[in-house]
């Protein structure tokens, strides 16, 4: 999973970072952690069923993925553990000019990558180039016009209009810092063993298979990491994992799959607020889900009580809307969402292009034991109006790949954000071709430029509930559920402190 409300009224979380008025506003570190790196050492054991996408940050789709980019590519902001906020990293300092666009970051003392080269100012244009060139997250960054050096340890993005969500973006594991011209090594050759700045460097690792991160000796917070070395075993077996877990084999479980969750002591889980969109999403490209109708009986022969009460076992709620909740800017459609409705779906079914029904293929993450059981559900419910599914559970990569080519009748899987705005989902959406359908993004995209680009709190609430709007009237993209992340933390652990979307840092955290 890509793979959480707050009130409208605080428009964006980023306003903490920059005041009103003609003056640049400044935000400074947050303090580090007390203890020193003594007091950990030992090896930290983590556990997941979802495969890596290996070290691309443009690349990267899994939770997996975005979990581990930061320990070793540490981005120029952190998220905080409030899910509002961001917090130095190796950015200290960071200011914000109204008059000229102009947001200003200052390197911290200290910031070095795991080679020992100091991370300078041309580090950071260079890494820019790269993530604003991405096939999938470049768009993210289209607001940025300009990024210059000033000198060693400043730099300046001049953005393209107004902007109070730069610091939120560049926070988000898509941003890590790079060194400039890869340290001297081929694209291949960096992505095969990367240098970056952040806690720990890389030993070993595979997409399907056992990752080994190592302290960084040259990180710029001499008492962090707390532990010498992190082991993540992808383990794709839930019921393996909880023996694992059970057994003290592993420490932490990612991203706990709802249907096994009852095989760990509630006392062990950590469950974030609703944070995950689960989503079934419809070709848009290609008969039968090219017609509106027929997307419309879908919609209406879900049911998505059964969807909550059944494998979502009391941890979801009824969907709003599409976009992940608990993030700063979110706002909720003004248009009733779908609710289960037979009768309807027949009509529209009736008045599609097919009318007798059809035969169509969904695929999911075989990984994720809850999708699973959700494709079971939906199999059901459109069998119910004439439309009969064919279920494809496919590896974590072999199903994204399908998903981002666009390769199947319908994808389910879910999603959630990485960083503290809702320009985060928005730059997720538009980043998989609005979720793997294949959508004209015509309408969403001039919303989404309305919304990062709008100076008040209404024009953004009101963009945000045109997107949220066109997603519930089109039905391209309909969200059966919303649901948290759940972790199991072993109780001999402190410093555990994810965000409200299940992200965390590994270097805060140390034996008990």
């Amino acid at each position: 999973m890509r793979t959480r409300t707050l009130a409208a009224t605080l428009a964006l979380v980023l306003v903490a970072v920059a005041c009103g008025g003609d003056t640049a506003a400044t935000t400074t570190a947050a303090p580090a952690a007390t203890g020193t790196a003594s007091a950990g050492g030992g090896t930290l054991t983590v556990g997941r069923v979802e495969s890596f996408d290996g070290w691309n940050l443009d690349s990267a789709a899994a939770y997996a993925t975005y979990q581990t980019h930061p320990a070793v590519l540490e981005p120029l902001l952190r998220f905080a553990a409030d899910g509002q906020t961001v917090e130095a990293g190796l950015a200290d300092v960071w200011t914000y000019d109204e008059a000229t666009t102009t947001w200003t970051f200052t390197l911290r003392d200290g910031a070095a990558f795991s080679n020992g080269d100091p991370v300078t100012s041309a580090d950071v244009v260079f890494s820019h180039g790269i993530w604003s060139t991405g096939f999938n997250f470049g768009g993210s960054f289209a607001q940025i016009a300009e990024v210059r050096a000033v000198d060693d340890r400043t730099i300046e993005f001049v953005m393209a209009a107004p902007d109070s969500i730069l610091p939120a973006l560049l926070s988000g594991s898509v941003a890590g810092v790079m060194p400039a011209d890869f340290a001297g090594m081929t694209e291949e050759e960096y992505y095969a063993d990367p240098i970056g700045a952040g806690p720990y460097a890389v030993a070993e690792w595979s997409s399907g298979g056992r990752i080994v991160l190592e302290r960084n000796p040259h990180y710029y917070d001499p008492d962090r990491p707390y532990y010498d070395q992190v082991v993540i075993e992808i383990v794709p077996d839930d019921n393996e994992l909880a023996r694992l877990f059970e057994g003290g084999e592993v420490d932490i479980v990612n991203y706990v799959s709802i249907a096994t969750a009852g095989q760990y002591d509630d006392g062990d889980l950590l469950v974030t607020p609703p944070s995950q969109v689960s989503h079934l999403s419809l070709n848009a490209t290609r008969p039968p889900f090219d017609a509106l109708a027929a997307r419309r009986a879908v919609a209406a022969a879900i049911n998505y009580d059964s969807i909550v009460d059944g494998p979502l076992a009391g941890y979801g709620s009824s969907p709003t809307g599409i976009l992940a909740p608990n993030l700063g800017g979110w706002a909720a459609p003004t248009v009733p969402y779908y609710a289960t409705d037979l009768e309807a779906a027949a009509s529209e079914l009736a008045a599609s292009s097919q009318p007798d029904g059809f035969t169509v293929e969904l695929i999911y993450d075989a990984a994720a034991g809850t999708d699973a059981l959700l494709a079971q559900i939906v199999k059901a419910n459109l069998a119910e109006i004439g439309i009969e599914v064919t279920l494809t559970g496919l590896e974590t990569l072999a199903f994204l790949d399908r998903a981002f080519t666009v390769d199947a009748d319908m994808v389910l899987w879910s999603y959630g954000a990485i960083s503290p705005d809702i320009s985060d989902p928005l730059g997720w959406i538009g980043g998989t071709g609005y979720l793997f359908t294949g959508y004209d993004q015509t309408a969403f995209g001039e919303q989404r430029t309305n919304y990062l680009t709008a100076v008040s709190a209404d024009e953004k609430l009101a963009a945000i509930q045109l997107i949220q709007n066109e997603a519930v009237e089109q039905a391209v993209v309909i969200a059966l559920a919303v649901t948290p992340t759940v972790h199991a933390v072993s109780p001999e652990l402190t410093g555990f402190a994810p965000a409200p979307w299940g992200l965390y840092y590994f270097d805060t955290i140390r034996p008990g």
